[in-house]
Protein backbone atom coordinates (compact mmCIF):
# COMPACT_ATOMS: atom_id res chain seq x y z
CA UNK A 1 0.00 0.00 0.00
CA UNK A 2 2.85 2.42 0.74
CA UNK A 3 4.34 2.83 -2.78
CA UNK A 4 1.11 4.41 -4.00
CA UNK A 5 1.10 6.92 -1.14
CA UNK A 6 4.44 8.52 -2.05
CA UNK A 7 2.94 11.94 -2.85
CA UNK A 8 0.49 11.92 0.08
CA UNK A 9 1.45 14.10 3.03
CA UNK A 10 2.15 12.27 6.30
CA UNK A 11 -0.88 13.87 8.03
CA UNK A 12 -3.23 12.80 5.22
CA UNK A 13 -2.03 9.20 4.93
CA UNK A 14 -4.35 7.69 7.59
CA UNK A 15 -7.44 8.97 5.77
CA UNK A 16 -6.24 7.76 2.37
CA UNK A 17 -5.28 4.38 3.89
CA UNK A 18 -8.75 4.07 5.42
CA UNK A 19 -10.39 4.84 2.06
CA UNK A 20 -8.31 2.11 0.42
CA UNK A 21 -9.14 -0.32 3.24
CA UNK A 22 -12.87 0.30 2.79
CA UNK A 23 -12.48 -0.17 -0.98
CA UNK A 24 -10.95 -3.59 -0.33
CA UNK A 25 -13.77 -4.80 1.95
CA UNK A 26 -16.80 -3.00 0.50
CA UNK A 27 -17.80 -6.14 -1.45
CA UNK A 28 -17.61 -9.76 -0.34
CA UNK A 29 -15.65 -10.82 -3.42
CA UNK A 30 -12.43 -9.04 -4.39
CA UNK A 31 -13.69 -6.55 -6.95
CA UNK A 32 -10.91 -4.04 -7.43
CA UNK A 33 -7.85 -5.27 -9.31
CA UNK A 34 -5.71 -2.15 -9.09
CA UNK A 35 -5.94 1.28 -7.54
CA UNK A 36 -4.04 4.53 -7.78
CA UNK A 37 -3.76 7.67 -5.73
CA UNK A 38 -3.28 10.83 -7.77
CA UNK A 39 -2.18 14.02 -6.01
CA UNK A 40 -4.14 16.98 -7.40
CA UNK A 41 -4.40 20.59 -6.32
CA UNK A 42 -5.95 20.59 -2.86
CA UNK A 43 -6.98 16.94 -2.91
CA UNK A 44 -6.08 13.33 -3.49
CA UNK A 45 -8.01 11.25 -6.00
CA UNK A 46 -8.12 7.55 -5.14
CA UNK A 47 -9.22 5.51 -8.17
CA UNK A 48 -10.06 1.81 -7.92
CA UNK A 49 -10.35 -0.02 -11.25
CA UNK A 50 -13.02 -2.68 -11.65
CA UNK A 51 -12.76 -5.63 -14.04
CA UNK A 52 -16.30 -6.91 -13.63
CA UNK A 53 -18.49 -4.63 -15.75
CA UNK A 54 -21.68 -6.25 -14.41
CA UNK A 55 -21.11 -5.18 -10.82
CA UNK A 56 -23.44 -2.84 -9.03
CA UNK A 57 -23.09 -0.57 -6.03
CA UNK A 58 -25.75 0.40 -3.55
CA UNK A 59 -26.15 3.86 -2.10
CA UNK A 60 -25.21 2.42 1.29
CA UNK A 61 -21.86 1.16 -0.06
CA UNK A 62 -21.05 4.53 -1.56
CA UNK A 63 -22.15 6.23 1.67
CA UNK A 64 -19.79 3.91 3.60
CA UNK A 65 -16.91 5.31 1.56
CA UNK A 66 -18.06 8.84 2.30
CA UNK A 67 -18.39 8.04 6.00
CA UNK A 68 -14.67 7.24 6.30
CA UNK A 69 -14.30 10.96 7.01
CA UNK A 70 -17.36 13.04 6.05
CA UNK A 71 -15.48 16.35 6.28
CA UNK A 72 -12.55 15.29 4.10
CA UNK A 73 -14.11 12.84 1.60
CA UNK A 74 -15.73 15.32 -0.76
CA UNK A 75 -17.05 12.99 -3.46
CA UNK A 76 -17.52 9.35 -4.40
CA UNK A 77 -18.25 8.62 -8.05
CA UNK A 78 -18.50 5.71 -10.46
CA UNK A 79 -16.92 6.46 -13.82
CA UNK A 80 -16.66 4.61 -17.13
CA UNK A 81 -13.83 5.50 -19.49
CA UNK A 82 -14.12 3.45 -22.65
CA UNK A 83 -14.73 -0.09 -21.43
CA UNK A 84 -13.03 0.39 -18.07
CA UNK A 85 -15.13 1.01 -14.99
CA UNK A 86 -13.67 2.76 -11.97
CA UNK A 87 -14.69 4.12 -8.58
CA UNK A 88 -13.21 7.52 -7.74
CA UNK A 89 -12.98 8.95 -4.24
CA UNK A 90 -11.85 12.55 -3.79
CA UNK A 91 -10.21 13.35 -0.43
CA UNK A 92 -9.33 16.95 0.40
CA UNK A 93 -5.86 17.55 1.76
CA UNK A 94 -4.93 19.12 5.10
CA UNK A 95 -4.66 22.66 3.67
CA UNK A 96 -8.12 22.82 2.13
CA UNK A 97 -10.73 24.63 4.21
CA UNK A 98 -13.55 22.48 5.50
CA UNK A 99 -16.92 23.86 4.47
CA UNK A 100 -19.86 22.91 6.65
CA UNK A 101 -23.42 23.83 5.82
CA UNK A 102 -26.41 22.68 7.75
CA UNK A 103 -30.08 23.28 7.28
CA UNK A 104 -32.62 22.21 9.81
CA UNK A 105 -36.39 22.42 9.43
CA UNK A 106 -37.78 22.84 12.91
CA UNK A 107 -41.44 23.33 12.21
CA UNK A 108 -43.68 24.04 9.26
CA UNK A 109 -46.62 26.14 10.25
CA UNK A 110 -49.64 26.66 8.10
CA UNK A 111 -50.85 30.20 8.20
CA UNK A 112 -54.19 30.30 9.95
CA UNK A 113 -56.57 32.95 11.10
CA UNK A 114 -57.92 32.96 14.61
CA UNK A 115 -61.33 34.44 15.28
Amino acid sequence: MEPCLDGVHEEDRPIVRNVVAVLQVIKKDPLFTTWTCHVAKGCYIVTAYIDDVDCEFTARELQTLHDVNPLRVTSVAIQRVGTRLSLKVRVSDRNEPIIITETEVVRVRKRSRFA
